[in-house]
């Protein structure tokens, strides 16, 4: 079940930017990204498969 990993880290990234965005006091992004930690969770394995990568590489804030 591969896609299981990938649940797993993409869920592991999600985290980690709550956890940050909360330490900075960005209330609206920590709850954006609680709510699609939850949404994550729910997916099914064709959902997940699909979710398009979020690369913060050359992105501005």
């Amino acid at each position: 079940m591969a896609y299981l990993g990938k649940r797993r880290g993409l869920a592991q990234k999600v985290d980690t930017a709550a956890i940050e965005a909360e330490r900075l006091g960005l209330t609206t992004a920590t709850l954006i990204l609680r709510m699609a930690r939850l949404e994550i969770d729910r997916a099914e394995p064709d959902e997940v498969e699909s979710m398009p990568r979020i690369s913060s590489a050359g992105k501005p804030n």
